[in-house]
């Protein structure tokens, strides 16, 4: 938190030397880094998962439609090691404790708010999407196939079906935009990514600071 303070407050003071800015009708295309923050989900029988903090990266596509509001898409992927519960049946079943580390991939629609047309402006942003979680744990015995291929000849591999999740996701984010004039914009956020879990008591909810670095053409 503290890194994005320091974050608008250097973007603020540059503002005052920068020129006004059209990015009406103008695409973007952008680097994103963000802070994903832990997240947990129990069970009433006891099983559970629970996800450490993790540093995710991605990438961002978007279209002004004028100086306030924008259209747009993002991917962000991140490798957060978590812990599972898992509860057997039976009279005295006994836990089964997983530590290991999963993929996350999300994909969302955005749509975005500028709240002011001029190069410095604070933005609101909604976004809806999916998520899929990939366990790393394989879910049945792994496949090993052999071909031929033209650059390395005979080859083998062994291949591994794993446990894995889509789930819908949404959320949303308030900023602050700098667009410097020299065909770059710099954004700092802070939201929420809430992921459905199909049950209506139980959805992954996670704090999300982000930065953007996006190219405008």
């Amino acid at each position: 938190m503290k890194r994005v303070i320091i974050l608008v407050s250097a973007l603020m003071l540059s503002a005052t030397a920068v020129a006004q800015n059209d990015r009406s009708e103008m695409w973007e295309f952008g680097v994103i880094v963000s802070d994903i923050s832990s997240a947990s989900l129990s069970s009433d029988t006891g099983s559970g998962i629970a996800f450490d903090s993790d540093t995710g990266f991605g990438l961002s596509v978007a279209y002004n439609l004028n100086n306030r509001f924008a259209i747009g898409a993002d991917f962000i992927w991140s490798d957060p090691k978590y812990t599972a519960v898992l509860i057997p049946e039976g009279i005295l079943p006994v836990p089964e404790v997983i530590n290991h580390k999963a993929n996350m991939f999300t994909y969302t629609f955005t749509g975005t708010w500028n709240i002011l047309e001029g190069p410095l402006t604070p933005y609101l942003e909604g976004n809806i999407g999916w998520t899929n979680i990939d366990s790393n744990i394989a879910d049945q015995p792994p496949i090993t196939g052999c071909w031929w291929d033209p650059w390395w000849g005979y080859v083998c591999d062994t291949f591994y079906s794993t446990y894995s999740k889509t789930r819908n996701s949404y959320g949303g984010a308030a900023g602050l935009r700098w667009d410097s004039g020299n065909g770059w914009t710099l954004k700092a956020s802070y939201g929420i990514l809430e992921i459905d879990t199909n049950r209506a008591t139980a959805k992954a909810n996670m704090e999300v600071i982000r930065v953007d670095l996006a190219w405008l053409f």
